[in-house]
This record gives structure tokens, C-alpha cells and sequence, in this order.
């Protein structure tokens, strides 16, 4: 499948792209390294919104190198909690196809950032609105690729799976970040 008719197949039917992922079988050294490649390409980027935009700037005081690590390291994180979790709740899904589908849903976020990015440097107002609706179809596509991964018979049960597994992810964060020594900078309100 090409790379446009699959981004426009999984704008349609992240379900259909998911079972079609989950049927290539690749190995657990290419899913790795596809891991490697969405991170670097999404902390790459952020930096470039963040060049494009300075007053946001001093809102991340972070290097490159500590950004790829906590979303490499995040992005496990939401691996581990969503096969685990599901596992948990009756799934049957495995570490593998959860690992590729995770990246598959993180370079579809890479996607919907470049037009976003895009938008803001020729429309500024419609880069809210792509955000807006990004967002929408980021946690649309999660359930559907959770509840293909698991096998799950409805999306309520997709949805009790990631809302289990963000609660732990944000301890998870929160304990990774600490160690790290990465620290909020805030300000007065």
C-alpha cells in the first residue's frame, strides 16, 4: 500500500489499517527500530515548531536528546500499559502488534503535526481547528486499534483499557521524569 492511500485509509478506517498491520508480521528488531524512527522524527518536529514559534520556546527546557528519550521511553510506556491492561480485561492481544500499532498511531499524530505546522504558517486560525480535530481522531483511533488488538466486541471496553492505562502511564511518567531530573518551570499564574 502506498503511503498516501494509507494515511487516507487510516483517516477512514483505523480498524481495517490495524488488522492490515497487525497481518504484515515484522520483527521485533524492524518494530524497534520504526519506534527509533517516530521518535526522532517527532522530537525533530516539535524542535522545528518551536523554532517557528519562539514564544513557546521557553516553555520546553529540555534538549533534543532528553526529548527523544521520554518519548521513546512514553511510547513503551503506552505499549506495555495498553497490551497489559487489555490483557487484564480479557484481550488477547500481544506485545508485537501492540508495539507496531503504537507507532502506526504515533506517525499518524507525526501527520496530522506537519499539516497543522503548515496551516499555521499560511492560515493561523485553521491550526486550531486541525489540532482540534486531530486530537478527535487520535482517541477515535486508539479505541479502534485497542479494540482490534484485543479482540474486544465493543469500544467500551477499548475505552476502560486506555483510561486504565493512562492513569498508569502518568505514574509511570511522572516516576520516569523524576529520576531524569526533568522538572516543570512554571511561573505566577
Amino acid at each position: 500500500m502506498r503511503p498516501g492511500t494509507l494515511i487516507g485509509q487510516s483517516l477512514r478506517d483505523p480498524a481495517g489499517v490495524s488488522r492490515w498491520l497487525i497481518g504484515l508480521g515484522f520483527s521485533r528488531g524492524t518494530l524497534y527500530s520504526m519506534v527509533a524512527l517516530v521518535t526522532v522524527l517527532s522530537v525533530l518536529l516539535l524542535e522545528l515548531g518551536l523554532y517557528l514559534s519562539p514564544a513557546q520556546t521557553e516553555m520546553l527546557r529540555a534538549s533534543p536528546f532528553t526529548l527523544c528519550i521520554i518519548l521513546g521511553l512514553s511510547l513503551l510506556m503506552l505499549v506495555f500499559a495498553l497490551q497489559l491492561t487489555g490483557r487484564m480485561l480479557g484481550g488477547r492481544g500481544r506485545f508485537g502488534a501492540a508495539l507496531l500499532l503504537v507507532v502506526w498511531w504515533q506517525a499518524m499524530a507525526l501527520v496530522i503535526q506537519v499539516v497543522q505546522t503548515v496551516a499555521m504558517l499560511i492560515l493561523p486560525p485553521v491550526a486550531g481547528l486541525i489540532t482540534l480535530a486531530g486530537l478527535v481522531w487520535l482517541v477515535f483511533a486508539l479505541l479502534h486499534l485497542v479494540n482490534v488488538l484485543h479482540g474486544f466486541d465493543s469500544l467500551p471496553k477499548a475505552l476502560a483499557t486506555v483510561a486504565i492505562g493512562i492513569v498508569g502511564i502518568s505514574f509511570g511518567l511522572a516516576l520516569l521524569l523524576g529520576l531524569i531530573g526533568v522538572t516543570l518551570q512554571g511561573g505566577t499564574l
